[in-house]
C-alpha cells in the first residue's frame, strides 16, 4: 500500500479514539464519516491510477514443421443389381479384404488399418423407380511412413483392377507431438511480448515491472505462408507440411 495510503488510515484510527474519549457532540461522528469516505475515496483513486501504470503488448510466435503421422480415408463403392444385395455383399467384404491383404503386403500393420461397416443405399433410374443398390465400406490406414502412403494413395490401379469404384480417397496429415510444439511457440510469444514491451517502456523513459498477467490467444496451424486466421482456431490436415503460429497479450507493470 503507498504511503500516503497509511497515513490517511492511521488518521483515521486517531480521529476514531479521540472521538470515543473526548466527543460531546454527535457532530464528531459526522467528522469522523467524512474521514473514512477520503480514506475510502483515496483508495478507489489509488487502483484507478495503478491501472493506468501498466503496458499492455501483443507478442506473436510462428514455425514451419512437417507432419509426422497420415491417415488415409479410401471410401470403396460397388454397385448391385435390385436381387444381388446379398452377392454385393459378399463381393465387397472380398474386395476389402483383398485391398487390406494389398496393405498389409506393402509392410502396414494390421493395427494400423480400420474397416468400417458396410452401408447400402437404393438406387434409383430416372422414372423413380429402384434399380438396385450402391454398396459402400469404409477404410482407415494411419502410419507414419508419409512417403509410401502417398505413394499408394495417388497410384490406385490395385483398386481399378478389381473393378471397384473409388469413391473417395482423402489423406490428413497430422503431428503427434502437437502439445510440445504449442509450449514451444508460446514461451517464444511470450519471450516478445517482452521484448516490445522492453522496445515501448524504454522509448517512454519508463521502468518495465514485472508481468501481470498474460492471455494465450488460439492456435492457427494452417498451410505454410497461409494468411488464413479463425477466432476459433484452424488446424489445417490437407498438406504435409504446415505453419503453427499463436498470439499472446501480456500487461506489465511501468514503475
Amino acid at each position: 500500500m503507498p504511503f500516503f495510503l497509511v497515513i490517511i488510515a492511521a488518521l483515521v484510527v486517531a480521529a476514531i479514539l479521540i472521538w470515543m474519549k473526548e466527543s460531546k457532540t454527535p457532530y464528531a461522528l459526522l467528522g469522523v464519516a467524512f474521514i473514512v469516505g477520503i480514506t475510502i475515496f483515496s483508495v478507489f483513486f489509488w487502483q484507478s491510477r495503478k491501472a493506468e501504470t501498466s503496458l499492455r503488448v501483443v507478442g506473436y510466435s510462428s514455425k514451419i514443421f512437417e507432419s509426422d503421422l497420415v491417415k488415409w480415408n479410401v471410401s470403396l463403392q460397388k454397385s448391385v443389381g435390385e436381387n444381388e444385395l446379398s452377392s454385393g455383399y459378399k463381393t465387397m467384404n472380398a474386395d476389402v479384404k483383398a485391398f487390406r491383404d494389398y496393405l498389409v503386403s506393402q509392410g502396414f500393420k494390421e493395427d494400423d488399418i480400420s474397416v468400417q461397416p458396410v452401408t447400402s443405399f437404393p438406387r434409383y433410374d430416372n422414372y423413380g423407380n429402384m434399380s438396385g443398390y450402391n454398396l459402400s465400406q469404409e477404410i482407415f490406414l494411419l502410419s507414419e511412413n508419409l512417403d509410401k502412403v502417398q505413394e499408394l494413395s495417388l497410384n490406385p490401379d490395385f483398386i481399378a483392377d478389381r473393378g471397384m469404384v473409388l469413391q473417395n480417397s482423402r489423406l490428413e496429415y497430422l503431428y503427434t507431438k502437437l502439445p510440445d510444439l504449442k509450449k514451444e511457440l508460446l514461451a517464444a510469444a511470450t519471450e516478445d511480448a517482452l521484448a516490445r514491451a522492453k522496445e515501448i517502456s524504454g522509448s517512454a523513459n519508463s521502468k518495465l515491472g514485472k508481468m501481470r498477467e498474460a492471455r494465450a490467444g488460439v492456435f492457427q496451424i494452417t498451410e505454410p505462408f497461409s494468411t488464413e486466421v479463425s477466432d476459433y482456431g484452424i488446424y489445417n490436415t490437407g498438406t504435409r507440411k504446415k505453419s503453427i503460429s499463436v498470439t499472446l497479450t501480456a500487461y506489465f507493470y511501468l514503475r
